[in-house]
């Protein structure tokens, strides 16, 4: 009888054994999780998923930078907002129930959990592909992954600091790491990029979502911003600019316009959170927040503050309590170009595509307004006659709410005037509602101004900075005319120091009109740093322009 029991008992346990090994099988199919990243197809997916993990947006897909800028004195955004209750301190910025502050943790960690996955997880399949690629897609990675360090150490300060999956109990005992210490394994890891790059011959912008050796080199910059060492930020940005791979573009507005994002001329554009163009989703609505309610299906909720169009300087150079030709009156008048191409300012004409389908004779697809907010009436262009029309009742009146009450928050939007409201990121060839247009993070400005703040910091401040800084003008508005003779008197072989030698017996207001004439000279008509006015004149300052 024991035989017969025997038998039973051993087919059982070959069932379980043939149980286990079966269960045990890799798919033939597909990738495990214990082997993906085992080919360069693979690497490459999984590179995909670490960009996605990039995109950090809000509702509607909207940019969490352009969250995150609007709770700076820089912008307001409608009551009872997370923008604005950090700005008041009020339930944020420290606080784990703002809701701008549990986002920005969550998508920079997921970002850092997806690249520091992908570096892991490519050892699976170092073997299966040349080492050129290998490090190319690793550096990619390596790059994002201190992108997203980058904002959570300016964001937090000392942050819990991984540089591989951490378990569930490394992360319920997690430490705060010093800022120093993160630092500078990041800059190991973006020398390591950067040579990368140099091997596998990555081109200056792959893509303007993609990273390269130029984005590694300008987060390294940041990134020593962040502790104040300021000789690897100068060392890191000079050697960008010694490369001569980068330049301004000529006009300001294509690096807020798709069309102008796509040519990315003299790749000024180093890095942006890009939009698909071939599908209807995501939709960003950074440009609806900020269209003001005068406009046909606005919902305007975001605007510019007073402090931000203070920054703009006169078009003299100077700032404007110290400018000859800035008018209080009159404000929008003789500014420096780019404040007109950011901010609308009562008077000024906005164009909006703001409806599908053409309703005339003020909606033929694009509406044109000039921004008012001091009359119940919206000025609206009539397509059929040409001319501009007052059109009764305006939500953006300041009288339009009783008791005093100028800015009332509603479901739609604001009612009551706000004196300004963006036209930055506003393209009139972009529906407002399924804009394509692209967040720029990094360009090459930034690396011209990290580079000057650098050497100003270092006392090594470049003698064409020291020049205008003497001469009353503020460090932003040297920096970036110093910038500007730079590179204009390379491209004409005239030695700097000769011109700076012919401006010194000027007073300050012709030095004020001659650098206008330089900046004239220097951008297109359509451009928006200075400005550009055909002039037949022959003046003095025009005639002492050596550039």
């Amino acid at each position: 009888m024991k035989k017969y029991l025997i038998i039973p008992t051993l087919l059982a346990a070959f069932a379980i054994s043939s149980c286990n090994k079966f269960l045990d099988r890799k798919p033939l199919d597909a990738s495990s999780s214990s082997t993906f990243l085992s080919n360069q197809s693979e690497m490459e997916q999984g590179l995909v998923g670490t960009y996605a993990s990039a995109m950090w947006v809000i509702a509607n897909n909207t940019p969490m930078h352009y969250a995150i800028e609007s709770s700076t004195d820089m912008a307001i955004k409608r009551g009872g907002n997370a923008e604005d209750l950090i700005a008041m301190g009020d339930g944020g910025p420290f606080l784990v129930n703002n809701a701008i502050c549990i986002s920005a943790w969550n998508q920079a960690y997921k970002l850092v959990q997806r690249a520091n996955q992908q570096i892991v997880g490519m050892e699976n399949g170092k073997a299966n592909v040349t080492p050129v690629v290998y490090n190319r897609i690793k550096a990619e990675a390596q790059v994002l992954r201190a992108w997203g360090y980058f904002h959570l150490m300016t964001w937090f300060g000392d942050v819990p600091y991984y540089r591989a999956m951490p378990s569930v109990e490394e992360v319920l005992k997690a430490k705060r790491t010093p800022v120093a210490t993160i630092v500078a394994d990041m800059y190991k890891d973006l020398d390591e990029a950067a040579a990368a790059f140099d091997a596998a011959g990555t081109s200056a912008v792959q893509t303007i979502g993609r990273v390269n050796k130029g984005v590694a080199l300008g987060l390294k910059a940041k990134l020593a911003l962040l502790i104040k060492d300021f000789r690897t930020a100068a060392t890191a940005t000079k050697t960008l600019i010694d490369a001569g791979q980068y330049g301004l573009n000529p006009r300001f507005t294509d690096l807020f316009m798709l069309n102008g994002q796509s040519a990315n001329a003299n790749r000024e554009i180093m890095f942006a959170q890009t939009y698909p163009t071939d599908v209807n989703e995501p939709q960003n609505w950074m440009a609806v927040i900020g269209v003001p309610r005068q406009v046909t299906n606005s919902q305007s909720s975001l605007f510019p503050t007073q402090n931000l169009v203070d920054q703009f300087e006169g078009r003299d150079g100077l700032r404007i309590d110290a400018s000859t030709v800035y008018d209080p009156a009159n404000p929008r008048l003789n500014r420096d170009n780019r404040l007109k191409w950011s901010i609308y300012m009562p008077g000024d004409t906005m164009v909006h595509f703001a409806s599908k389908t053409a309703a005339l004779p003020y909606n033929n697809l694009r509406e044109r307004t000039v921004f008012n907010i001091y009359t119940n009436v919206r000025r609206k262009f009539n397509w059929s006659t040409g001319v501009y029309n007052d059109v009764a009742t305006n939500n953006d009146w300041i009288g339009a709410q009783a008791a005093g009450i100028q800015w009332q928050v509603s479901a739609t939007g604001n009612i009551g005037g706000v004196g300004y409201v963006w036209n930055k990121y506003n393209d009139s060839t972009q529906y407002t509602f399924e804009s394509r247009v692209g967040f720029v993070l990094m360009r090459y400005a930034d690396i011209l101004l990290t580079y000057a703040e650098a050497k100003i910091e270092l006392n090594e401040i470049d003698a064409t900075v020291g020049f205008f800084i003497k001469r009353g003008f503020d460090t932003d508005s040297a920096r970036s005319t110093a910038i500007i003779l730079l590179n204009q008197a390379r491209v004409d072989a005239v030695n700097v120091f000769t011109l700076l030698d012919s401006l010194k017996g000027l007073t300050d207001v012709q030095l004020g009109q001659v650098v206008a004439q330089i900046l004239n000279s220097y951008r297109e008509k359509t451009s928006i740093l200075g400005y550009h006015i055909s002039t037949i004149a022959d003046t003095y300052e025009s005639r002492n322009i050596l550039v």
